[in-house]
């Protein structure tokens, strides 16, 4: 079954898919936020606009030669495993590829970036230098956690993907972009009242997905902002916090033992039983069905 790509190019004055959806293997979105996992044969992309800031990463295990076309003149870059090239929204594209590529796709909305700073940085401001081929071991990281989110799609939350994509448009903000855009890290902890807040919103809402912009909202601040002082409030980050507390909550639901694993996989926040015996598994150790067992 193939997937359309949610990565768009402009040819012609018409948008188009950036890959055809044989070659997407699997697509994940967060809100302004696209990544990819293409696999592409020999060939070559006609004259086109790019839309949205966008990179690829070299997933495939042997080097492939690549062509641009830049001012007219072509150029060639040879793409070794874990490197990464990258360019701007509006810049003009004319690839070509000389064997079979394989790598992580992301396109990043200008307006991702003045989302999550709440507006430090403006979405017209903001450009990144061009790269081609680069190797970066933090962008190699990055890669590795997406390319997992990917083949983990299933087992993985909103909050997670969304504190991800964050982090990765941050570290692109503060080592690549053109100028002074680099964020201010913010300082202080949360409040009690804060503290309790938070903890109350999201017991309250144990049964539906928690994203980012829910909690910063709760505090009034960036996500960006929100995920740093969180961390040094409370020692781990929303992600796993809100997992702390579904865990809690499940074990909870097991000794009432009124409830099915099924039941309580859905009032917990997951998607399916197997979801929550995964995740059960890898933070208490045993199964939700040796858990109940045990009592």
């Amino acid at each position: 079954m193939s997937i359309q790509s949610k990565i768009s190019l402009l040819e012609n004055g018409v948008i188009v898919p950036a890959a055809p959806g044989a070659a997407v293997s699997s697509s994940s979105e967060w809100d302004g936020f696209v990544v990819e996992h293409h696999k592409m044969e020999k060939g070559e992309l006609p004259g086109h606009t790019i839309l949205d800031h966008r990179l690829t990463i070299t997933t495939g295990q042997k080097t492939v030669p690549f062509e641009f076309k830049e001012n007219g003149k072509w150029g060639r870059v040879q793409l070794h495993p874990g490197s990464f090239s990258m360019q701007n929204h509006g810049d003009l594209g004319a690839p070509r590829w000389l064997d079979h590529f394989e790598f992580l796709a992301i396109a990043i909305k200008p307006v991702f970036f003045e989302k999550i700073t709440s507006g430090q940085v403006k979405s017209r401001q903001v450009e990144l230098i061009t790269q081609r081929g680069k190797l970066d071991p933090n962008i190699q990281s990055f890669c590795q956690l997406f390319y997992d989110e990917l083949s983990n799609k299933r087992y993985t939350s909103q909050l997670y993907g969304e504190t991800l994509s964050m982090a990765f448009a941050l570290y692109l903000l503060n080592h690549y972009a053109t100028g002074n855009k680099k964020i201010t890290e913010p300082t202080g902890k949360l409040h009690g009242l804060q503290v309790k807040n938070l903890i109350d919103f999201v017991s309250s809402h144990l049964g539906s997905e928690i994203g980012l912009d829910m909690l910063s909202g709760q505090v009034h601040m960036s996500p960006y902002h929100f995920s740093k002082t969180f961390k040094r409030t409370m020692g781990l980050s929303p992600h796993q916090f809100v997992l702390k507390m579904r865990m809690e909550k499940a074990k909870e639901l097991i000794k009432l033992k009124a409830l099915s694993l099924t039941e309580i996989a859905h009032t917990t926040g997951f998607f399916d039983q197997s979801h929550f015996t995964h995740s059960f598994k890898r933070v208490v150790g045993i199964s939700p069905k040796q858990y109940r067992q045990s009592l």
